[in-house]
């Protein structure tokens, strides 16, 4: 039987990603908040994260050294999908430059290079928050959820939930 606070930890990882994609998606589609590249990819640690809990729930094993390697790969997704989304933060409040595709800066030298910059660039810019509600973007929401799945599972680690 597997460790029970490991179980309870891979379900509440589990539902949490599935609601938390599920909201972007009714976001995206029947809300017409569309995303910029950043936003899509601020969801991959979601997947990975349902996917490393799939695969654990589909072992079911008490392994000491698989539920550790279980733990510490939710926490590096976790760290990693929050270090992303401080990065996306910081772009859409200025704090720092994105990349060129993603914002509105232009590094073309001649007419025939900046069009070509134009046709690549996305219409969704990374450096415009989408904000809910009028108040907070959608990439600082997603700061609090990867801070909330890292120090959860941090807890979880230690044994503390």
């Amino acid at each position: 039987m597997m460790n029970v606070i490991l179980k309870k930890n891979i379900m509440i990882n589990l539902t949490a990603s599935i609601l938390i994609l599920a909201t972007v998606y009714i976001l995206q589609y029947f809300f017409n908040m569309a995303p910029c590249d950043m936003c899509i990819k601020e969801r991959y640690p979601y997947y990975i994260i349902g996917i490393l809990a799939g695969v654990n729930i589909a072992i079911n094993s008490n392994h000491l050294i698989k539920n550790l390697i279980i733990k510490i790969l939710l926490i590096a997704t976790s760290f990693f999908g929050f270090l992303y989304s401080i990065y996306h933060v910081g772009i859409e409040r200025k704090f720092w430059i994105g990349n060129a595709e993603c914002s509105g800066q232009s590094t073309a030298l001649d007419i025939e290079a900046l069009s070509s910059q134009l046709m690549n660039t996305p219409i969704i810019r990374c450096d415009e928050a989408t904000l809910l509600f009028d108040l907070v973007s959608i990439a600082e929401l997603n700061v609090i959820a990867m801070t909330l799945f890292l120090i959860f599972n941090i807890l979880v680690l230690y044994k503390k939930i």
